[in-house]
């Protein structure tokens, strides 16, 4: 076993024995209450604090459903400075509670300050660190909505099932509450400037059916090197010689991107994205999508877009994950997303683009 190896073990089993002794401390049951209904329910709380640009798309209806339902209901986010932007401009969310991620401090004084102010509170997450746990017995709310936390006397409403798309995960929180019927449709973030200055950029350039391409997931195994991106783009070009592609970018890579695109006659990105909502105007006009990260999957599946999704071999991870849409296929790979090759992505673009139909050669005068 490797050093780096055996420090991740290392440090995973310290994690492990410090969340035993927390739960050994904060774990009790919330005082017995009466079945949750929308009408009992004065504010809900959602702890998505960790929550990445995927998680906010697919858990965007339970906002709207609870207003829809009863519009009286607060609803509050725990977030943090970097996700804060996804949920700042949602209308249905009433207030937002910024913490600081990695500061066992900062949750404990947010949840002291929240005491008693929510009714309910839902974290779908997998697993719990201690200072979850602080944070989520320092609010003392009436409800506490779990997944797969039958284990924890803290969640009186848990969730079993965990092989399942994180959107029925979030709608069955909302039916533990008394919620129901439920419409799972994401809203995806609302920025006109974006909208705009896409459209704009798009007309001035021309662009009109393209594909729209993004080489990077979240993780180093879902991430195609610059090298293998030229090699991928050189492929496309040949096999669609008329095809535009946009590549989707974020701003540490957009210059070294932008050096391909100009070795790609028939590739091109838009250079002043800043945000996951120039990405989201940019998918809104495109023809398809080809992606392995599954943000831009649920993106382009709520606009009803065809995807080409690039998934690891991961049962759990897809269960929860995959695109809720007829119109997804998917190229796995075991490791690294580079064992996928431009064949392989061709093959799928196919079923896409569509061929031009061949043109007979005019015979000869004689």
């Amino acid at each position: 076993m490797s050093f780096k190896q055996r420090f991740k073990q290392l440090k995973t089993s310290w994690r492990n024995a410090r969340l035993r002794w927390c739960k050994a401390w904060l774990d009790r049951a919330p005082a017995a209450a009466p079945a949750p209904q929308p009408h009992n329910l004065r504010a809900i709380l959602f702890l998505r604090q960790d929550g990445k640009i995927g998680d906010y798309i697919v858990s965007s209806f339970a906002f709207r459903e609870i207003k829809r339902a009863h519009p009286a209901i607060k609803i509050g986010v725990i977030c943090s400075a970097k996700n804060r932007q996804l949920f700042e401009n949602n209308p249905h969310i009433d207030t937002l509670h910024e913490v600081q991620p990695k500061s066992t401090l900062s949750y404990y004084q947010v949840g002291k300050s929240l005491a008693g102010q929510y009714d309910a509170v839902i974290d779908p997450t997998l697993s719990l660190r201690p200072r979850d746990l602080l944070l989520l017995r320092t609010l003392n709310a009436k409800y506490y909505v779990g997944l797969n936390k039958a284990d924890y006397q803290l969640f009186n409403l848990n969730i079993a099932n965990s092989q399942q798309h994180f959107a029925d995960v979030y709608a069955q929180a909302l039916r533990l509450l008394g919620f129901d019927p439920i419409r799972t449709q994401p809203e995806l973030p609302n920025h006109p400037a974006s909208e705009a200055a896409v459209q704009t950029f798009l007309q001035q350039n021309s662009l009109q059916h393209y594909i729209a391409l993004n080489f990077f997931g979240a993780a180093n195994s879902r991430r195609f090197s610059l090298e293998a991106i030229a090699h991928t783009l050189t492929a496309f070009q040949a096999a669609f010689p008329a095809q535009k592609f946009i590549l989707l970018t974020y701003p540490e890579i957009t210059p070294s991107l932008a050096t391909l695109c100009q070795q790609h006659p028939n590739a091109t990105l838009y250079p002043h994205t800043q945000t996951i909502h120039d990405s989201i105007a940019l998918i809104r006009h495109a023809q398809a999508v080809l992606t392995p990260d599954t943000a831009i999957i649920h993106i382009a599946a709520a606009l009803g877009k065809p995807i080409i999704g690039l998934y690891r071999q991961d049962p759990q991870n897809y269960a929860n994950w995959h695109p809720k849409s007829e119109h997804a296929q998917i190229i796995w790979f075991n490791q690294h997303i580079q064992e996928i090759t431009p064949a392989q992505m061709i093959a799928a673009l196919q079923n896409i683009i569509p061929t031009p139909m061949h043109t007979p050669t005019p015979p000869k005068a004689a």
